[in-house]
């Protein structure tokens, strides 16, 4: 166990006695944090949003996964005019797993420094792709984040635990969706592979061909940039 499953197995202890009551006491417990901002919950201009850190989005989209978005920021491009962040967005990932993930790549040291988590694109995405949530990590538009949140990482154990009350949490439909996803998980990896994000943005041109398993991302994409972001 490291650093990060040892701190929420503590903070599980002290604050709810099972998965189900820690998930339900965080969940409000955050949202009390998101209407303020102190030094562990901070509000930032989207702005200064960095890769290797923890944050909450409120995002202009039709979707509530998309419009209350817990992140883990993994990359950023500059798409001419537009600025994306690529984010783990923890909506899609069970609870069981989401400290997993992270756990051997956080140290004591970056819990009492508060330091940013060293990450690329790459490496993220391998190791989403070796659990099968990949398709977890999705692109934000900076013009359309209404407000962030950077989470302290003393907060994490907390944060990873909840999610926004409007998201309403349903490990059948998230195994639903994973079930689906992973019957064309290597198809969906070609394609990445050989994207180019610039094509995710072209309004008004025709989906590329080659985007077959990620046509459905990309419209949405699309929807939403054409409603929210192009601007």
């Amino acid at each position: 166990m490291g650093a990060l499953l040892d701190r929420v197995s503590k903070s599980m202890k002290e604050f709810g006695g099972n998965q189900v009551d820690f998930y339900k006491k965080n969940s409000i417990f955050m949202l009390d944090k998101y209407s303020k901002s102190d030094e562990l919950c901070r509000a930032i201009s989207p702005l200064d949003i960095q890769v290797g850190r923890f944050y909450h989005l409120q995002y202009l989209d039709d979707s509530n996964w998309m419009k209350y978005s817990p992140i883990f920021c993994v990359d950023y491009k500059k798409l001419n005019q537009i600025t994306i962040f690529i984010g783990i967005n923890f909506n899609f990932i069970p609870l069981e797993i989401r400290s997993g993930i992270f756990d051997k790549y956080i140290t004591e040291k970056d819990f009492e420094e508060n330091r940013s988590l060293k990450v690329d694109f790459k490496g993220a995405y391998v190791e989403l792709l070796r659990h099968g949530f990949e398709y977890s990590m999705v692109e934000y538009n900076l013009s359309q984040i209404k407000i962030a949140h950077n989470i302290g990482l003393e907060l994490l154990p907390r944060f990873l635990y909840s999610s926004y009350p409007k998201n309403k949490y349903d490990p059948n439909k998230l195994m639903e969706i994973w079930t689906s996803k992973i019957k064309t998980r290597e198809k969906r990896h070609q394609e990445i592979t050989l994207s180019v994000l610039s094509d995710f943005y072209k309004i008004g041109s025709e989906i590329d061909q080659k985007y077959e398993s990620l046509s459905g991302h990309i419209e949405r994409i699309r929807k939403s940039f054409i409603k929210f972001g192009n601007k």
